[in-house]
């Protein structure tokens, strides 16, 4: 596993030796993107070509994609500096402090396992368009079940199927898209006509979902063969997202007589778009493949939610921070099978919740605007720790010195505040208040139960030691 550096009271250890390194680059660019790639995401496609002219929808996705590259040379020095499972937690925490750690980690946590519970809406209503006798709700039940099977027996088995789901999910979207295209007698001129920056500008900001969770990768830093895997990762699934996204939002609307059936209307949304799209552009036999494809896509964030979330809840455990009983692995698979069962159990409930309340464009809000800031946040870590930490070892640098990463902060909170105001509607300024809302309630708890907590148990700890210690002998 490698040699555990010496930690400090006030930080956190940066290596354990409880986790088996089992992951390759293959691996670490299916987790990246395979977090990414779920059946929600094209309702935000959908929304973003709607609202331009043209076929134009990929541009706002090509500049959040490169924003995004952004966010991943901040990550990419942070995970260098300090590769833990503990990730974002630990940047902020030598960073901001450790209130502030915690907080925005758990957070960040919370708006991600929220998450699932709009890809169980859009899945609903897959499943119900292919098999009209077996409840929505079962099949959630089982593909949860079926990812928390693969988690619990290894990362190894985990792996293995977000390999094969998350690279057959690629080549099935390349696929529909070159496909659709070459029937739809694409121009290519409309590529270039959008309709007002100020339009594409908002869209950037939604796009941003489209990469929700990609840097989700870098908490198996503990869990990789070879740590440089991490930002290569990254970027390498970067980059097949926005080649993937952009494909199939210029195919989709490059028939123009397609815009009304796949968005719906204000009132009423169409929450299978995709299906819409492959039953009009390829018949059948495309409405199938395009099902099998959102299956698996939901699996995938199911898989990928799983192995972050729950490594998440294993460092909080392992910090004091969360309760002690999620630190625990399996001896025969090791895994933190306590922290894996909480994820599982969280998925269900907010699945169901979302599945019958069907409330979604909220918590697809709140998502672009929690990255957002996550991102930002990440950059200002840089900066923070090249002032406080200058001598520390950077086998990876962000280009730029103070500058890029400062433009970085700025360009990201510039995207979170533009989705929250993006028109007087409680599913774009309500996504604020909501995250307001779970920062808040996890500021309390941090503040008034987890921090007294850990220095409780630290002051026992030095009492104890102090009291092994054999007396003076007197002169």
């Amino acid at each position: 596993m490698g040699v555990e550096r010496p930690a400090s009271s006030n930080e956190l250890p940066v290596v354990s030796t409880a986790l088996r390194r089992t992951l390759g680059l293959r691996t670490v660019v299916s987790t990246s993107a395979g977090l990414t790639f779920a059946s929600s995401t094209f309702l935000v496609v959908v929304f973003i070509g709607f609202s331009l002219t043209g076929d134009a929808s990929w541009l706002p996705i090509v500049i959040a994609g490169l924003l995004c590259a952004l966010a991943a040379a901040s990550f990419s020095e942070l995970n260098g500096m300090y590769p833990s499972a503990s990730g974002i937690r630990l940047y902020i925490q030598r960073s901001f402090g450790e209130t502030a750690a915690h907080v925005v980690s758990l957070t960040y946590m919370s708006v991600v396992s929220l998450v699932v519970g709009t890809e169980a809406y859009v899945l609903s209503y897959v499943l119900n368009a292919a098999f009209h006798a077996i409840p929505p709700p079962v099949w959630i039940f089982l593909m949860l079940t079926l990812a928390t099977a693969a988690n619990f027996r290894g990362l190894k088995v985990a792996g293995a199927l977000q390999d094969i789901i998350t690279y057959a999910v690629i080549a099935s979207i390349l696929m529909l898209s070159i496909c659709s295209l070459s029937k739809a007698h694409f121009h290519v001129p409309g590529l270039l006509h959008p309709g007002s920056i100020g339009t594409v500008a908002n869209m950037v900001g939604f796009a941003v979902f489209l990469f929700v969770g990609f840097e989700w990768v870098t908490p198996l830093a503990e869990e990789v063969k070879d740590v440089r895997a991490i930002p290569t990762g990254m970027f390498i699934a970067l980059g097949i997202l926005v080649v993937a996204y952009s494909l199939i939002s210029t195919a989709m609307f490059a028939n123009p007589a397609y815009r009304g059936a796949l968005y719906g209307s204000a009132a009423l949304r169409n929450p299978i778009p995709h299906l819409t799209f492959a039953l009009l552009s390829l018949g059948i036999p495309g409405r199938i493949v395009m099902i099998v494809t959102s299956l698996c896509m939901s699996l995938t964030t199911f898989n990928a939610g799983l192995i972050t979330v729950s490594r998440f809840l294993y460092a909080s455990a392992r910090e004091n921070i969360l309760p002690k009983q999620l630190e625990k692995v399996s001896v025969k698979y090791s895994t933190p099978y306590t922290a894996v069962f909480t994820v599982y159990a969280i998925a269900l409930v907010v699945s169901f919740v979302v599945y019958f309340t069907k409330k979604y464009v909220i918590l697809v809000n709140l998502a672009a605007v929690t990255e957002s800031i996550i991102y930002a946040l990440a950059a200002s870590c840089v900066i923070a720790l090249k002032i406080k930490e200058p001598k520390t070892a950077r086998p990876y640098k962000m280009w730029g010195g103070y500058v890029l990463p400062a433009v970085t902060v700025l360009l990201f909170l510039g995207v979170g505040v533009g989705v929250i105001f993006t028109a007087n509607d409680i599913n774009y300024w309500g996504a604020g208040v909501l995250l307001a809302l779970c920062a808040g309630g996890w500021w309390v708890y941090v503040q008034f139960f987890a921090m007294p907590k850990k220095e409780r148990i630290k002051a026992e700890q030095a009492a104890k030691r102090q009291s092994r210690r054999p007396p003076k002998k007197l002169d």
